[in-house]
């Protein structure tokens, strides 16, 4: 199965996709949001600055929010699941595809708990968060996350990357690394999580999970989930425009 195979299922605008750099889903057509105008000297599809965190919509105003190969890199997940919520609409999707951690690169890291993805939230953990620096730096499998390192190299290519980072944390910098690892199991338990631990009314119903998605790539899963807001949203939501509503800060880039 592709994206192409269901979008149409469960995708209708307006929506927005986060972080979709070179790669968007295909099949929709959504408002891009990014934090960066340029990633590695490249531009991406953001029309608006924005981040998985911190969306420049207004509440209830979207009946989607896709992502791919994202959420790993959020430091705080849950606050990530939170603002979903928040800004989509009752019966609003959620799409997202996450790397298998069996799949990838993290498969020699361990399976980060759900203890402590709730801790970051509470924690109020951000991007300038260097806990994961090592776990990640020496934890992956350095043949695959950089397979034209020599072998004799690979342990001076880790210890100067993870000093890189130290540093940027020291400067209060945010850094860019796969801060968690997920396995279908483990995320189908933190989104269960979002409503108990964040305080948010909202329910989420999980609707569906495809394992080795997409066929063209097939190292991560499709999750889909619903949100069920509560009577008062509910009522908003039927009187929603056909256009989202950006907040009053929003920064087009």
């Amino acid at each position: 199965m592709n994206h192409e195979n269901i979008v149409h299922r469960f995708l209708k605008n307006p929506g927005v996709e986060i972080g979709a750099f070179k790669t968007p889903i295909p099949g929709i057509h959504p408002i891009y949001v990014d934090r960066f105008a340029k990633y590695a000297n490249e531009p991406t599809l953001a029309e608006y600055r924005g981040d998985a965190c911190d969306l420049p919509f207004e509440d209830s105003s979207l009946k989607y929010v896709a992502t791919s190969h994202v959420i790993e890199h959020v430091a705080n997940p849950l606050a990530a699941f939170r603002e979903w919520c928040r800004v989509l609409q009752h019966n609003g999707i959620i799409y997202m595809v996450v790397p298998d951690r069996q799949k990838t690169f993290d498969h020699t890291r361990p399976l980060t708990s759900i203890e402590h993805m709730i801790d970051d939230f509470h924690r109020e953990t951000t991007q300038v968060d260097g806990t994961h620096i090592d776990d990640f730096v020496f934890g992956v499998d350095w043949t695959l996350f950089s397979p034209d390192t020599p072998e004799s190299e690979i342990q001076t290519q880790q210890e100067a990357k993870a000093q890189a980072y130290r540093e940027a944390i020291s400067q209060g910098m945010e850094i860019n690394i796969h801060f968690h690892t997920f396995e279908p199991a483990s995320m189908r338990q933190l989104l269960e999580a979002t409503k108990d631990q964040t305080g948010f009314s909202d329910q989420i119903e999980i609707l569906e999970i495809h394992p080795n998605f997409p066929d063209s790539n097939p190292n991560g899963f499709l999750l889909i989930a619903k949100i069920k807001k509560t009577f008062r949203k509910r009522i908003k939501s039927l009187f929603s425009p056909p256009t989202p509503i950006l907040r009053s800060d929003a920064r087009k880039f």
